[in-house]
C-alpha cells in the first residue's frame, strides 16, 4: 500500500519508498520486518505507526532514523536521500538531522536535567553555537517541557514523567523538523500519560515538527495522529485518518485490532447495491460491503462497534434484532458495557449512563445497517 502524494508544490518531510527489511532465523530463512512499505510524511504531520509487537513498526522507525540499515527501498529527508539501497546511500544517524525518543528514555542518569538536553548541541556544535547560546537554548527548551526548575537536578532523582520530559526536551532543542517517537509514554502511569499526550500535541502544534510516532496502545494511537498507519506482519494494512480506520477499517486485521468490534461469521445470502446479507449462528444481519469481491455464498465476518448497538428489554421490530440475555453489566462512568448472551455468543454493547436492567434479564439488541460492516474473512 502507497500513500506519496505531493504536498503543495514541495518535497515532504518524510518520504518512504518501498522499504524492505529481514532478519535471517537460524535456520537460514528470512522473517519479512518491513515488506514493501510506502508512504510521505508532510509538514506539521502527526504519523503513528501502530500495531502489535512484532509488526515491524519499531524496525520502520529505527530505519528512517538510520539505526537499521533497509535491504532495499528508499527514505528521503526534504528531497534529500537519506538512504537508497540501488544507488548504495546510507547516511549515518547523527548526519540526518533528526531527532528521536525512546522507550526507554536513554538519558545520562549520574548527569543533571541540564547536561543532558545540552548534549546534542555540544555533539553537533561545529563552532556554530557558543556556551552561552546552548545554554539559553537548553534553558528555553526545560522551561517549554514544564521542567525549568529542575534543570540541575540528577536523573536518576527524578520520576519517571519527569525523566521523559528531560527526554521530550534532548529532543526539541535541536529544532529539527522531524521528531521520533518509539512507545515514549509506555513506562509512565496512566495520569501521567495521559497529560504527556495532551502536552506533546500542543508542543508539535506550537513548534510545526513532523512527528512519527511509534505505539501499540490504539487509544495513544486515535489520540495522537493526524493520521494512523497500521502495520500487519510488516506490511502496510492501512494509512489513513483516525475516523476513518475506526469507522471504515480496511480489512478485518484492522477492525479487529483497533478499538472493540463484535464479529459473528458467516455466509452472504444476498447482496443488494452497498449491502449484503448475511446468515450467521445468531441470525441474520444485514449490513454495509467493506471488500470489493464479497460475493453470494462467501464466508465473512459481520461486525459492529459496542457503541453502535442499543438494548431493550421490548422487541425493536427492526432489521439487524437479536434476542438475548443479559450477562454481566460494567459501569465504567459515561458507559455502561452490557455484555450479552446471544445464541451462545457473548456481545458487547455500550449504552449511556448506568444500567437500569437486571443480570440475567431477557433482552433485545439492535444494530443499524449503516454501523454493521461485513468483511472478507480471508484479509487475515
Amino acid at each position: 500500500m502507497s500513500d506519496l502524494a505531493p504536498h503543495e508544490g514541495r518535497d515532504p518531510v518524510v518520504r518512504v519508498e518501498n522499504l524492505e527489511k529481514g532478519f535471517r532465523r537460524r535456520d537460514g530463512s528470512t522473517v519479512p520486518a518491513i515488506d514493501g512499505v510506502s508512504f510521505d510524511v508532510g509538514p506539521g504531520d502527526f504519523l503513528v505507526l501502530l500495531g502489535p509487537s512484532g509488526c515491524g513498526k519499531t524496525t520502520l522507525l529505527r530505519s528512517i532514523a538510520g539505526l537499521e540499515t533497509p535491504d532495499t527501498g528508499a527514505i528521503s529527508f526534504d528531497g534529500r536521500p537519506q538512504f537508497a539501497g540501488d544507488r548504495q546511500i546510507n547516511v549515518a544517524p547523527e548526519k540526518r538531522g533528526v531527532s528521536m525518543v525512546f522507550q526507554s528514555y536513554a538519558l545520562w542518569p549520574h548527569m543533571t536535567a541540564f547536561s543532558n538536553v545540552a548534549y546534542p548541541l555540544e555533539s553537533r556544535r561545529s563552532g556554530k553555537r557558543n556556551k552561552t547560546e546552548i545554554a539559553t537554548r537548553v534553558r528555553e527548551t526545560l522551561a517549554l517541557v514544564g521542567i525549568g526548575e529542575l534543570e540541575q537536578q540528577y536523573v536518576a532523582q527524578m520520576s519517571g514523567g519527569q525523566q521523559q520530559r528531560v527526554a521530550l526536551a534532548r529532543a526539541l532543542v535541536s529544532n529539527d523538523s522531524l521528531v521520533l517517537f518509539d512507545e515514549p509514554l509506555s513506562n509512565v502511569d496512566a495520569k501521567v500519560r495521559e497529560q504527556l499526550r495532551i502536552e506533546l500535541l500542543a508542543l508539535q502544534r506550537d513548534l510545526g515538527f513532523a512527528a512519527i510516532f511509534v505505539t501499540h496502545d490504539q487509544d495513544e494511537a486515535m489520540q495522537l495522529g493526524t493520521r494512523i498507519a497500521v502495520l500487519q506482519e510488516g506490511r502496510l494494512a492501512q494509512l489513513a485518518s483516525p475516523l476513518e480506520v475506526y469507522t471504515r477499517p480496511a480489512n478485518r486485521y484492522v477492525a479487529q485490532f483497533v478499538g472493540t468490534m463484535n464479529e459473528s461469521l458467516g455466509t452472504v445470502t444476498a447482496i443488494k447495491g452497498e449491502t449484503a446479507e448475511v446468515d450467521t449462528g445468531i441470525g441474520t444481519l444485514t449490513g454495509r460491503l467493506n471488500g470489493d469481491s464479497i460475493a453470494v455464498g462467501d464466508r465473512v465476518a459481520a461486525m459492529w462497534r459496542p457503541e453502535s448497538g442499543t438494548m431493550t428489554n421490548t422487541d425493536p421490530v427492526a432489521a439487524n434484532r437479536l434476542r438475548g440475555t443479559l450477562k454481566a453489566s460494567m459501569f465504567v462512568g459515561a458507559y455502561t458495557e452490557q455484555v450479552v448472551d446471544v445464541a451462545g455468543q457473548d456481545l458487547r454493547v455500550q449504552v449511556p449512563g448506568p444500567n437500569v436492567l437486571d443480570t440475567g434479564a431477557d433482552v433485545w439488541v439492535e444494530v443499524p445497517e449503516v454501523d454493521l460492516l461485513v468483511m472478507p474473512v480471508e484479509d487475515t
